[in-house]
């Protein structure tokens, strides 16, 4: 008796675990999938990471590119497989006694009941072995139903993924047009610099904080988006959040307040930075990097050194646009350092687990050429001196 029931226990527990996982991956909207699709999606994933980061920067573009498109298929397989089992446990102790079958030779109790289960999932119903008792063929029904709604379930999913990676692409473009095809944030800014004048700059602060909101509704609806790696690199996540935080950044440490006061404190220009900051925190939060991520300590002089010669950067190109930039630059560069601090170490490990490196995000060349500069400057300084 005990023999006959365990495996019965088994194939309801394996059921509710795969109803579990369908109702929080599929149905719930929390930011996480049920622990079967976490577990699928990252160990994917993270096996995809370590090999990948062994590559050209071009190849490893090329296989994270192939995972999530992969990750979707693959749900739907372990789903199939899982209840083809769990439902095979609750026929097994129950097969031949309470089956007919056709077939002359009846073959070992465990093939026939794999056999029955997926033919009844699948709906193929080939007729050879037939439940005879009420409780198998309400149970039959049961798997039968059960693999209709899978397959409905997982057709729409797949429709409601690719809409939302649609519409993320999208908004990715025009963050990328605006700033001239890159990571350029003061040409962002001067898209918007007419005849000494800003025109249209807090409509597309405003747009840019509505279309963040929608895309961390994406991810909260669908997990799996996470792990669906653009090969361009402006039309992943990372980027739009940095162009997003960085132009909060640069408004408020880079601009002559007095000149563009109406600008420097819009309430836009607090939204969009408090959103995307919010963004950021879900995302890595629903990765399970937060914890990582929100220990910050000093800034290293590199770090300092990095931001110096990006906020110079910014400076002169907004200089060059005609546009009027902060009298008092130290104090500006302080502001500008402040606020990257409050981000930049929750973004740069964000775009690591995304696959990207931190100089594909930031539009930098190399992490340390703003030090190797400096170390070159002084030498050349002396060198002049003692000419």
């Amino acid at each position: 008796m005990f023999f006959d029931l365990l495996p019965t226990v088994c194939g309801v527990v394996l059921l509710l675990v795969v109803a579990y996982d369908v109702y929080a991956t599929i149905l719930h909207a929390r930011a996480r999938s049920g622990p079967v699709s976490e577990s699928l999606n990252r160990t994917v994933w993270n096996a995809a990471r370590f090999v990948a980061f062994k590559l050209t920067r071009a190849r490893r573009h090329h296989l994270l590119n192939a995972v999530g498109p992969l990750l979707l298929p693959s749900l739907i397989v372990v789903y199939i497989v899982l209840l083809v089992c769990a439902f095979a446990l609750i026929y097994f102790p129950r097969m031949p006694a309470q089956f007919t079958t056709s077939a002359q030779e009846t073959g070992l109790p465990w093939m026939e009941a794999l056999y029955f289960s997926g033919t009844t999932l699948t709906t193929l119903g080939y007729g050879d072995i037939a439940p005879r008792t009420v409780e198998m063929r309400l149970v039959a029904m049961a798997e039968a139903a059960t693999g209709f709604a899978l397959i409905s379930l997982a057709v729409t999913y797949l429709l409601s993924v690719y809409g939302a990676l649609e519409r993320k692409r999208a908004v990715a473009l025009s963050f990328y047009h605006q700033a001239e095809q890159g990571a350029n944030v003061a040409g962002f800014i001067t898209h918007h610099f007419v005849r000494g004048n800003f025109y249209g700059l807090d409509a597309a602060l405003r747009t840019a904080t509505r279309d963040l909101q929608g895309l961390l509704e994406s991810h909260i609806e669908h997990p799996v988006i996470y792990y669906f790696h653009p090969g361009e690199v402006h039309k992943g996540m990372p980027r739009m959040l940095f162009l997003e935080l960085e132009t909060c950044a640069v408004i408020g440490s880079c601009l002559d307040e007095e000149e563009y006061a109406e600008l420097c404190h819009h309430p836009e220009v607090r939204t969009l930075g408090a959103t995307a900051r919010h963004v950021l925190r879900e995302l890595v939060r629903a990765l399970d990097i937060e914890r990582r991520s929100s220990l910050r300590g000093e800034i290293t002089h590199e770090e300092q050194t990095r931001w110096g010669h990006r906020y110079r950067r910014t400076l002169k190109q907004l200089k060059a646009a005609g546009v009027r930039t902060v009298r008092d630059e130290e104090a500006g560069l302080a502001a500008y350092c402040e606020q990257r601090d409050e981000w930049d170490a929750q973004l740069r490990r964000f775009s690591s687990f995304s696959g990207y490196d931190w100089d594909e995000v930031t539009g930098d060349t190399d992490l340390r050429y703003a030090a190797d500069e400096e170390m070159e400057e002084p030498a050349q300084t002396q060198t002049n001196a003692e000419r």
